[in-house]
């Protein structure tokens, strides 16, 4: 089940995937893992450059498109609490105007399942938060394939 809402600049995200916390906070903090799911469609590959994942660490993930095309989008680990809490800034390289963006994770445990919410913050225009909801959902789609 998938819901999808927004305030003035942000867009949230809900799922109940069917694995637990544990291993749903995983697949987001480790390279393999990573990889496996983190793209929009499946005309894309992930490959993930950097991974560190601590208050501070640096993240830099690259999207590569069956036509050619590159997407790079980096930021910085805000707050960690395994496994329930991961929040990070969100700028893509190709797209300067953009600014950082802030990207919370929250994971609850309900029962063998996980509920994730994804909140996408800082956002300022429409186009923006549509793109995104289009990317973020494409991805947790694929998440939710891997378990």
């Amino acid at each position: 089940m998938a819901t999808t809402e927004h305030a003035t600049d942000t867009i949230q995200i809900r799922r109940t995937l069917r694995a637990p916390v544990e291993a749903v906070y995983r697949a987001w903090t480790t390279r393999e893992a990573l990889s496996r799911w983190f793209r929009p469609t499946d005309e894309y590959t992930c490959t993930v450059h950097a991974l560190d994942v601590r208050i501070g660490g640096a993240y830099r993930v690259e999207l590569t498109h069956s036509n050619g095309a590159r997407h790079l989008v980096g930021g910085v680990y805000r707050e960690l609490a395994p496994p329930q809490l991961i929040a990070f800034t969100w700028r893509w390289e190709d797209n300067p105007t953009m600014g950082d963006t802030l990207v919370t994770v929250e994971l609850r445990s309900r029962g063998g399942e996980t509920e994730l919410v994804l909140t996408h913050r800082m956002l300022t225009e429409e186009k923006l938060r549509e793109d995104h909801r289009h990317g973020w959902n494409g991805c947790l789609d694929r998440l939710a394939a891997t378990f």
